[in-house]
């Protein structure tokens, strides 16, 4: 089951989260594939490393994102100030 983020991944390369959005996008496909391989591989001990390696690599893009978020919320809230 894919997680669901809030706000939700984007498709617009215009829009500032596209690019931390990609990263998370192929780290999913990352840990997809290696889950998919373990079925396939007999070396499960290699399997379990590739999904190890996978999750890993999907939780730091999902930290990557939360920080842009917060930085853009932060960015927003200057301007409004600096606006006021």
């Amino acid at each position: 089951m894919k997680k669901r983020y809030d706000p939700p991944l984007t498709t617009n390369a215009q829009d500032p989260l596209y690019r931390v959005d990609k990263g998370v996008a192929g780290a999913q496909h990352q840990l997809d594939t290696a889950m998919d391989a373990k079925r396939l591989h007999t070396n499960q001990n290699l399997a379990h490393e590739v999904i190890k390696e996978a999750r890993a690599a999907l939780k730091r893009a999902e930290h990557a994102r939360e920080l842009k978020i917060k930085e853009l919320a932060q960015k927003a809230a200057e301007m409004r100030a600096a606006g006021k």
